[in-house]
């Protein structure tokens, strides 16, 4: 008798792998060093695991042979978001898949002038000539997330310890304002990513860049 595939259900399989994940502990996002508020990331995501178990039974050992250390790390929403069931193999990788939402779209030109003033209204705020509602405008937040993912990307930084003061200030009022109201964060992820909704994007959540197509 062949096996019965399962649906997909992630709460359901978060419970079934939970003893494999060893818990990283730490309170900054492991991708971009804002703070993570209790948030983490499974490496690798649960969806990998579910898909590798196949409707069967699946050991410990046989996980570990196939995807090595499986890891539950800090992580901010929003790169949790940017993320969705993406299964790099480094950090660096997985880096790349959150910053793609948010670079500049050559497809809209006016994409560019967005970070522009994103730019100008930063600066404008470290000068004293504006408050923190700059950070309501998502373009802001994308500069920010788009410097500090760009530079542990490309080594400019080894860590958030060795960010500049504008970004260190930056993040952590941003990070207060995200935590000021219900769903902001993920809605400001939705903002920054130009999307509607997460729900008309299931690659980001299941099968991004139909990496698993193939399988």
């Amino acid at each position: 008798m062949g096996r019965v595939k399962q649906k997909y259900n992630r709460r359901e399989a978060e419970m079934r792998f939970e003893r494999v994940y060893e818990i990283v502990e730490g309170d900054q996002c492991i991708y971009c060093g804002m703070p993570n508020d209790g948030k983490s990331d499974h490496q690798p995501p649960v969806y990998v695991l579910h898909r590798f178990a196949d409707g069967g039974l699946v050991t410990k050992k046989a996980i570990r042979e196939r995807f090595g250390r499986c890891k539950l790390v800090p992580c901010c929403t929003i790169c949790n978001m940017g993320l969705g069931a993406f299964h790099g193999s480094t950090d660096n990788e997985r880096r790349q898949e959150i910053v793609n939402w948010l670079l500049v779209d050559d497809r809209y030109p006016a994409d560019k002038i967005v970070l522009d003033i994103a730019n100008q209204l930063i600066e404008d705020h470290l000068q004293g000539r504006r408050g923190i509602e700059i950070y309501e405008f998502p373009g802001v937040g994308r500069v920010i997330y788009i410097s500090a993912l760009v530079g542990l990307i490309e080594g400019e930084f080894g860590g958030p310890d060795e960010f500049p003061d504008w970004l260190t200030v930056t993040q952590s009022e941003l990070a207060d304002w995200l935590r000021g109201a219900p769903r902001r964060k993920s809605k400001y992820f939705l903002d920054m990513a130009n999307l509607e909704s997460y729900e008309l994007v299931p690659d980001a959540r299941d099968d991004p860049r139909g990496q698993f197509k193939a399988q």
